[in-house]
């Protein structure tokens, strides 16, 4: 079978184009190393899993929060929250999402986000303590906001 010159031209150049683009790449492209996942202090861990039993049982220590916080903690919120966390089960684990950030935030306040493991599911705990350590902010979701956190892959 005979090609015209022209046709014998673009399969030359064509069958050029794919060995030098194969020998260009000789292996497969590295994949992005993971980035670290975020180290949580024990400290605040510990806050964590505090408040979310103490939640849990319907009994909030009102001296570890801001003022601005207190006269939120109604018995009827304590109430709620406490049969809403009920349902979840025993804590059995809190893996430490990441850093958490808002503009309503009081100066010097630091933002922390946990999904608290249960035995019967998983609920997320956002918790942000003033510059003096008490806490300023404190409220459990079922799902992470996308626009506010850049959440870590789960350990397991």
């Amino acid at each position: 079978m005979r090609f015209s010159p022209r046709v014998a031209a673009i399969l030359t150049l064509f069958f050029a184009a794919l060995t030098i683009t194969s020998a260009a790449r000789t292996h497969p492209t590295p994949s992005p190393s993971p980035s670290p996942a975020p180290v949580a202090d024990p400290t605040i861990t510990k806050l964590a899993r505090q408040q979310f039993v103490s939640w849990q049982a319907g009994i909030v220590n009102q001296h570890l929060y801001a003022a601005q916080v207190t006269d939120k903690l109604t018995d009827a919120k304590v109430a709620d929250t406490s049969r809403a966390l009920g349902q979840l089960g025993a804590l059995t684990d809190a893996v430490y999402i990441g850093p958490w950030a808002d503009s309503s935030f009081p100066s010097g306040a630091r933002g922390y986000i946990y999904q608290m493991r249960c035995q019967s599911g998983n609920i997320y705990l956002w918790l942000a303590l003033d510059a003096q350590g008490k806490i300023a902010t404190i409220f459990f979701k079922n799902r992470l906001d996308t626009e506010t956190v850049t959440a870590a892959p789960s350990p397991t």
